[in-house]
């Protein structure tokens, strides 16, 4: 997996030579994510579990933050760090989990974090960026007594489109990331408006985030989290 992300990385930038930003720019940024879960997991080899059917899972608020550096230098990449926080707790009776049938308090966590190399390949009122990501999974599954612990990079393709609208200050448009390398998958859709008056801007959306995993450190997974989310940003 780690080597097809190398070789796109090296043949994105051979083809994005001379498609960067015209200025130096800094972003810093954050907010809260309202998302609602969806879907199931299990230990391998045991039946699934269901979010909100079994776990009686729902709608949780958590932040997440990224920063953003770009520049005009042709072939190398603007580079962008994303981190979020997604945690679920719930209620068991009953339940197969890691070789015991258990009952009680249930948590899933999912921290995640983003390194991304782009490239800019429009920079006027339409703004195209491509590029690849390395998407490191630092997890928990824990069903009353037992835990299950996940590590896992995933390499992901990103696109983001944003429309300026001129003279307003508002813009318009949306993130992707999506792999399906190996047994693993992951979408992740963010539709944004943004509103920047100065070196300070507001920004909101929804975003669609779901995510596939077969036997990673023993947990299948096949879970949706989607909601609003709204946040502010610092442009220097």
């Amino acid at each position: 997996m780690k080597k097809t992300f190398v070789s796109m990385l090296v043949a994105l930038g051979l083809m994005t030579g001379t498609a960067q930003a015209d200025f130096l720019g800094l972003y810093v940024g954050g907010g809260v994510w309202d998302h609602d879960p969806s879907g199931d997991f299990s230990s391998v080899g045991s039946p699934s579990i269901g979010l909100e059917s079994d776990l009686g899972m729902s709608s949780e608020t958590e932040g997440y933050f990224y920063a953003a550096f770009e520049h005009p230098i042709p072939f190398i990449p603007n580079l962008r760090i994303d981190s979020t926080s997604l945690t679920h707790d719930g209620n068991a009776s009953g339940v197969d989990f890691n070789g015991s049938t258990l009952s009680g308090p249930a948590t899933i966590s999912l921290d995640s974090m983003d390194l991304l190399l782009y490239w800019r390949i429009l920079d006027n009122w339409v703004n195209l960026d491509l590029g690849l990501s390395l998407r490191e999974f630092d997890g928990e599954f824990t069903v009353d007594t037992e835990t299950l612990g996940i590590s896992e990079s995933i390499p992901t393709a990103y696109v983001a489109v944003m429309f300026d609208m001129p003279f307003t200050g508002l813009s318009i448009g949306g993130d992707f990331y999506h792999t399906g390398l190996d047994d693993n998958s992951l979408d992740d859709l963010r539709l944004r408006v943004a509103y920047e008056m100065g070196v300070i801007g507001f920004e909101g959306g929804l975003r669609n985030y779901s995510l596939k995993l077969d036997d990673v450190d023993g947990v299948d997974a096949d879970m949706k989290f989607d909601g609003i989310f709204l946040g502010v940003f610092l442009h220097f």
